[in-house]
């Protein structure tokens, strides 16, 4: 079979929009595979952009898509997985200083506070890096004007919700994340961004849940994971580990009918498993949601760009 190619130019509603959503990453984790790279979406307000996870291949799909990493105002975590965060700290690492449109200003970065047992929370995963490429990042804050990267990265761990609380507003946008059930983490969380052209709502790594409905209630566009359970168990996966992915995933037909019932206008499918475009096709995937929502459906891929106001009652 010819080896899928890789994503590097934009596509989908290229037109000028004052809110834009980037699929940057597609794929569900944590193995690579051809034709997608990690989970990642980039939320554009203006001129201003707001990270949702940072899986492999972020920073390029970064740069591809023609944003600029001064522009990046926060980051938003929805669990500690290493297909969720592995280029998370390349962001700063990579990307940081006056040179190529880099980060000079501090960067919030959002995400769950530690596990029970001990295992580190966002604030402790970055000081873990932070420590880990000490040599690199002294020699080029000894040899350059870049201001120094343990301030531009500015941590916030959260708890685990009560219900929908409020995470980041600022000028352009108001976020609120959900607790959602991703077994056996302690804590993984959904976003809702409100901005006043328009609400997206990213469901993070779950199972069908109503807290991922509550935060895409009524939104202009759902980005939501999808794992079909029958491509696994032709592989032969045992039935306990069908079980916990059943537990900890949602299959496409019900992201069709959570988008439904939440009456979301668009619902855009990332963290696709099985995630090389070869074992299933868009078609493929948009059959198994239609029968269930009547809305738009995207199938993404990456470098996906959708402009979420300009879909309003709109079907595909």
């Amino acid at each position: 079979m010819t080896v899928p190619p890789d994503a590097v130019t934009l596509r989908g509603d290229l037109g000028p929009a004052p809110l834009r959503v980037i699929l940057l990453g597609t794929a569900a984790g944590p193995y690579p595979v051809a034709g997608r790279q990690g989970c990642a979406s980039a939320v554009v307000v203006g001129d201003r952009v707001y990270l949702v996870d940072a899986g492999y291949g972020t920073v390029r799909k970064y740069a591809q898509s023609g944003l600029a990493l001064r522009d990046l105002a926060a980051v938003f975590v929805t669990h500690l997985h290493s297909d969720h965060v592995v280029d998370l700290f390349s962001l700063f690492l990579l990307g940081w200083g006056p040179a190529n449109a880099g980060v000079v200003a501090p960067v919030d970065v959002y995400g769950p506070g530690p596990e029970p047992g001990g295992a580190a929370g966002i604030s402790g995963l970055v000081a873990g890096c932070l420590s880990a490429f000490g040599q690199d990042i002294a020699v080029r804050e000894r040899t350059s004007t870049r201001p120094p990267l343990a301030k531009l990265v500015r941590t916030h761990e959260l708890a685990v919700p009560a219900g929908e609380v409020l995470v980041h507003e600022d000028d352009r946008v108001r976020v609120t994340a959900r607790a959602v059930p991703h077994p056996p983490l302690h804590l993984a969380l959904g976003f809702r961004f409100e901005t006043e052209h328009g609400v997206v709502a990213f469901s993070g790594d779950t199972a069908r849940s109503d807290a991922v409905g509550e935060l895409a209630a009524d939104a202009d566009l759902l980005v939501h994971e999808a794992m079909e359970p029958g491509f696994y168990r032709e592989l032969g996966y045992s039935d306990q580990l069908l079980d916990f992915l059943a537990a900890s995933h949602t299959a496409p037909a019900d992201v069709g009918r959570l988008a439904a019932a939440a009456g979301a206008r668009c619902v855009a499918l990332s963290h696709v498993g099985p995630a090389d475009p070869r074992h299933l096709s868009d078609e493929a995937w948009a059959r198994r949601v239609r029968p269930h929502y009547s809305g738009r459906i995207v199938v993404g891929h990456d470098l996906t760009q959708l402009a979420p106001q300009a879909v309003q009652g709109g079907t595909s």
